[in-house]
């Protein structure tokens, strides 16, 4: 079973506009959609997508919560784990016109004894099943819980990944995470060191040197870099036409993992993890697999000696 947690989902609502942003001025939407958000809530939609079950753990909270909860329901392969908390959930605000932006809310409080129940509804996990942290924490959560979170994994012998803001390089040595997934800027932000193409490899490698057990380096329109101590790989897919890089990383670390808990061998698993990140970027929503598999064939994966 995978399951993904998500501390602060939302509620997103999109505004596609034909205008440039003007301070103080009303603008007209062309067209609009509201759907539920948040980093380990999109990896479960892109599961479901996939016809991968899943169970989002989320902390949710009153009116907002409740809409989250409703919009996650229509989805007959994402099993929501709820956590109530006091606050209401977050609204995000996203705006399309030839870029995006985005206001994003702080999100509600969740005080010691929504964080246990959080670690109750865990209790229930089995021996290989995969625990994706994904997305920003909400008041009153930080990487504490994750560390909480490690610990019932290792009890139960199944795989964490951590793809939290902030991490750092003593964050990775203490819980020592399956698989993480920094882009260059997070690199450079663990290491406080100037990172480019020229030498992400060699930091990559060094946080497999820490205990990380996989590192997988998303570097955009470049490719994908991967390493453990047994393989390293570089992956390369086809120039796509852009039409959204928002929620690139997310659907290749997604498409990564639902491949492993398929029994995939890794080479495979990471060849689809890059197609599904160039998948996304032709698209406004998340690929299905049809999206994906046009472009499998035509990633390039090579194996670092």
């Amino acid at each position: 079973m995978i399951y993904t947690v998500t501390f602060n989902p939302s509620l997103d609502y999109f505004m596609y506009i034909d205008a440039k942003l003007r301070e103080g001025e009303i603008i007209r939407a062309q067209s609009t959609s509201l759907l539920p958000g948040g980093k380990g809530v999109n990896v479960s939609l892109l599961l479901a997508n996939l016809g991968i079950s899943s169970k989002a753990v989320m902390f949710l909270g009153k009116t907002v919560g409740n809409v989250i909860e409703m919009l996650l329901a229509k989805e007959k392969n994402v099993e929501i784990v709820k956590i109530p908390v006091a606050e209401e959930s977050r609204i995000n605000v996203k705006i399309y016109n030839d870029k995006e932006t985005a206001i994003n809310a702080a999100g509600p409080m969740v005080d010691e004894q929504g964080q246990e129940e959080l670690l109750h509804k865990l209790d229930s996990l089995q021996e290989d099943d995969f625990v994706i942290i994904s997305g920003s924490y909400c008041k009153g959560v930080g990487f504490e819980l994750v560390k909480r979170i490690r610990i019932l994994c290792k009890e139960k012998n199944a795989r964490l990944i951590a793809d939290v803001p902030g991490l750092t390089l003593e964050n990775c040595r203490e819980v020592k995470p399956y698989l993480i997934k920094p882009n260059l800027d997070e690199l450079a932000e663990m290491f406080h060191e100037e990172i480019n193409m020229e030498n992400y490899r060699t930091y990559a490698d060094k946080l497999v040197e820490m205990g990380v057990e996989n590192v997988l380096v998303s570097l955009g329109g470049e490719g994908s870099y991967f390493a453990n101590r047994e393989a390293k790989y570089f992956l390369q897919g086809p120039e796509v036409k852009v039409e959204n890089t928002v929620g690139c990383g997310d659907t290749m670390l997604g498409c990564t993992i639902a491949c492993l808990s398929r029994g995939y061998p890794l080479e495979k698993a990471l060849k689809y993890g890059e197609a599904a990140g160039r998948a996304k970027a032709r698209m406004r929503g998340l690929p299905k697999e049809g999206d994906i598999s046009s472009i499998y064939g035509l990633v390039t994966v090579n194996k670092i000696s």
